[in-house]
């Protein structure tokens, strides 16, 4: 079972490593509560994130189409400035679907919004990164997922 599961690790970082169970629950029934506790409350709030976006690309997804619904019908009544109103209000709807559906597939690839504090771009920034953030960073860039990187300022610590 362990062999099959070594085999199918595609990329480096995701190969199965055969760890005792009971290795596992020993280390899990160690933790203090509070731990375990805060760990299962941000599983609870990423899951909610994501019903909730969920919620709100669908919402978003039945405004469009009742926008077009609304445009068909103000191009038929021919009032041009019902038709460029609801043209603009499309169109903003349409940038929020795409905002939606990016926060949903970072959401579902594990990744918790944060905060924009200031930050520096990776170019720019003094701080040493190690191979694994290194990758991880590849491996978000190449998802598509996020518009830039960067690394907070230590002025907030």
């Amino acid at each position: 079972m362990v062999q099959e599961a070594e085999t199918k690790a595609e990329s480096p970082g995701t190969e199965v490593i055969p760890v005792e169970e009971e290795a596992i629950v020993k280390l899990v029934r160690d933790f203090p509560g509070p731990i375990i506790e805060s760990v299962l409350l941000l599983v609870q709030f990423h899951s909610g994130l994501q019903d909730e976006t969920k919620q709100q690309l669908d919402q978003a997804r039945q405004d469009l189409q009742t926008t077009e619904e609304c445009i068909g019908a103000a191009e038929e009544l021919g009032i041009k400035a019902l038709i460029s109103r609801h043209k603009r209000v499309k169109t903003k709807i349409e940038k929020e679907i795409i905002f939606l559906e990016n926060r949903l597939t970072a959401l579902e690839g594990g990744y918790l919004p944060v905060p924009r504090f200031d930050y520096a771009s990776i170019e720019w920034s003094s701080e040493r990164m190690n191979y694994q953030t290194l990758r991880r960073l590849k491996e978000a860039k190449d998802a598509g997922i996020f518009d830039d990187f960067g690394v907070v300022q230590d002025k907030y610590t």
